[in-house]
């Protein structure tokens, strides 16, 4: 089968482009044909970032320039979606595959006859529209942007949802049923650190140093416990980001930041007792499976698709700072608890494994053809 694999945005080197590397492990290894439709990017530091030499050598590509706003930011939102549009279309229009896979956005699903697949994170995330209560301003902004992603989700034959959390959304979103499937967590770049006893009074957290990932609830907590040594492993989307600054500059002085991919600086995780999850709904979680990997106890926000992954008996989870401030107090002072829930926790990442999400991308591939 000619699969036809639409990831338009790999530079972004998020979870979304390790759902695209493991499908396209997945497609190759089950003996189909793989083209790839994506914007230009640098190949070689992809593979570095990922750890994947010579992914790229397995499939067909067919890469169109990168998105660049001729209006500056104004209505940026649409004219990326019109100039991703235009490009797909016509890249799509000369291809001859059995079946789309579509692994980012769904606004990126091309206008075709051929059966469509799409991994779904979360449905028409629109950043202002997440607030308690948006404006009609923005209600009316986005209007057109959602009747265009409702449009695009008739196209779809099948949907995948990155957890149960997703899954929920995308039924009373856009009254479709999915399927959910974990995305791949790179668990054995970690798991050799599972057995590193003993641990420090270190707590880490992982991600893009955005305010939605509400870094400045870990600097709060990290006031909140002195004595505990606290270390924010991120990156940064824009070099002169003013809310980095004011953490640097609201931060006591136990908390530290290291700004390196995480793989180069892993070694943190070993001597971690706990890792601590602040993002509110996060649709799933990646960062927090590499920790528990690596044998951190996770702490996790009770929402989202985090529940889904912080079971009772592999750590905790919390609503307000004062019950996170009592886990991570309890963990420091009970050191055969914590050698438990490590235990425990470092296993039940092993269900999330690459392994697991390629054998599931199989068993749909073959579904949607049959």
């Amino acid at each position: 089968m000619k699969i036809l694999l639409v990831h338009p945005r790999l530079s972004v080197k998020g979870g979304g482009e390790r759902v695209a590397i493991h499908s396209i492990l997945a497609a190759t290894r089950a003996g189909h044909e793989v083209s790839l439709l994506s914007e230009e990017f640098d190949e070689a530091s992809f593979e570095d970032f990922y750890d994947c030499p010579g992914l790229f050598d397995q499939v067909n590509r067919s890469y169109y320039p990168p998105f660049k706003p001729i209006l500056g930011t104004r209505a940026l939102l649409y004219q990326r979606l019109i100039y991703h549009w235009l490009q797909i279309r016509k890249a799509a229009s000369q291809d001859s595959s059995d079946m789309v896979l579509s692994t980012q956005d769904i606004g990126y699903v091309p206008s075709t006859h051929t059966p469509v697949v799409q991994y779904c994170y979360f449905p028409e995330y629109f950043s202002h529209l997440q607030t308690g209560s948006p404006s009609p301003m923005w209600r009316l902004y986005y209007r057109p942007a959602s009747a265009y992603y409702r449009n695009r989700v008739r196209r779809v034959g099948i949907l995948l949802s990155v957890s149960d959390f997703t899954r929920g959304f995308v039924k009373k979103k856009w009254e479709r049923d999915s399927r959910t499937v974990y995305p791949p967590c790179p668990v054995e770049a970690f798991s050799e650190f599972s057995r590193v006893q003993p641990r420090e009074n270190l707590v880490v957290t992982i991600g893009r140093i955005v305010p939605e990932k509400r870094f400045h609830l870990f600097v709060e907590l990290a006031r909140l416990v002195p004595k505990t040594r606290f270390v924010a492993i991120g990156s940064l989307s824009d070099e002169r980001s003013a809310y980095y600054e004011q953490l640097k500059r609201t931060a006591p002085e136990n908390v530290s930041f290291v700004l390196s991919p995480l793989r180069r600086v892993k070694d943190l995780l070993g001597r971690a007792m706990a890792y601590v999850h602040c993002a509110e709904n996060e649709h799933f979680g990646i960062t927090i499976v590499e920790a528990m990997a690596a044998g951190c106890v996770p702490i996790v926000h009770d929402s989202g698709g985090p529940r889904e992954i912080v079971t009772s008996d592999v750590g905790f989870r919390w609503l307000d700072l004062p019950a996170a401030v009592r886990q991570i107090t309890m963990l420091a002072e009970n050191d055969h608890l914590r050698r438990e829930l490590s235990a425990t926790s470092s296993a039940r990442a092993k269900q999330f494994r690459p392994e697991v999400f390629e054998s599931e991308m199989t068993r749909v591939l073959r579904m949607s053809w049959s």
